[in-house]
């Protein structure tokens, strides 16, 4: 864990992204719930591998690894594994899937990565907004990304960087642009100007199988503080032809798995994916303990076939 954060001015700084976590009461309840669901999964996990000890079986049983690291267990990755029967191994030339984990915007993978037939998320190297933004608009035609020079009226300002949560709401036009930033449009994901919602959609393979209603008060309608979180499906969520759209996005970004963080705009009803996330956390927090499970087994399934569908592709 220590390598993974370091201490500032009173806050965790997440190394990789540079992301930072204020240590709160807010933060220490958020510690408490994702200790208490993890163990919740080592426990469930446990009494699985006791019960096919004792029937001496090893049906189906299937060896990760991950590269370059390995994922804590807050990550969303590790229950989905724990509950889809895999066993994490650290060496890959003894595992039936390679998995590249890594927080970085974008990166150049090592030539034994690439020599591998199928890595699951090694072909994702780019998850920069200004990269999300320009792939957006070449799957749904319409844009994300504005030119804050000439654009009138509201937007949002960020950095390129992943889970930062540094957003800005800002009038437009501006005199120069801020280095290293991106403007987009500032998307009104909120019926009643009160509640915003941020539709967190889940990618496994060329699957949704769960749908994760975000919900934020106003002033923090731009953080990642949700008051409520709620489950759904997608069809509840989505049409079929905005289902197709959304994977055919994650395809052209080559996301494996991962989530996508996806606003409605209640002026024009349209989508916005505005985040992609190969290294999501989760479940979310402030969900509610049956919902994680029911959540983090619906992923684990999906899992489970998305391995098994590309081993068997990869066997012919």
């Amino acid at each position: 864990m220590f390598d993974d954060f370091s201490l500032r001015d009173g806050r965790l700084v997440v190394k990789d992204t540079g992301a930072t976590i204020p240590i709160d009461a807010g933060f220490l309840k958020d510690v408490y719930r994702a200790g208490s669901f993890i163990g919740a999964v080592a426990a469930i996990r446990a009494v699985r591998d006791a019960k096919n000890l004792l029937l001496n079986s090893a049906r189906n049983r299937l060896k990760i690894a991950f590269t370059p690291h390995k994922p804590r267990p807050w990550y969303a990755i590790w229950p989905v594994c724990k509950l889809a029967g895999l066993d994490f191994t650290k060496r890959p030339d003894e595992a039936d899937i390679l998995f590249h984990f890594e927080d970085r915007v974008s990166f150049t993978p090592p030539a034994d990565t690439l020599a591998r037939q199928r890595v699951l998320n090694g072909a994702c190297t780019d998850i920069s907004k200004s990269h999300v933004a320009t792939i957006f608009k070449q799957v749904f035609g319409y844009d994300l990304a504005i030119d804050p020079l000439t654009h009138q009226g509201p937007a949002l300002v960020k950095s390129e960087g992943n889970g930062v949560h540094d957003g800005e709401i800002i009038q437009c036009p501006i005199k120069a642009k801020k280095p290293g930033a991106v403007y987009q449009k500032l998307i009104e994901n909120s019926l009643d100007g009160k509640i915003y919602t941020d539709i967190r959609t889940p990618i496994v393979g060329e699957a949704i199988p769960i749908i994760y209603l975000k919900q934020r008060r106003r002033k923090a309608r731009i953080s990642n503080e949700n008051f409520r979180v709620l489950i759904t499906d997608k069809d509840s969520v989505y049409t079929s032809d905005e289902q197709q759209k959304i994977i055919e996005f994650a395809r052209a970004m080559k996301l494996d798995f991962g989530g996508l963080d996806i606003l409605r705009d209640r002026h024009d009803g349209r989508l916005y994916i505005v985040d992609v996330n190969k290294t999501d956390m989760g479940p979310p927090t402030a969900l509610k303990g049956p919902d994680k499970h029911r959540a983090i087994r619906a992923l684990a399934v999906a899992f489970r076939q998305l391995l098994e569908t590309t081993l068997e592709g990869e066997t012919r």
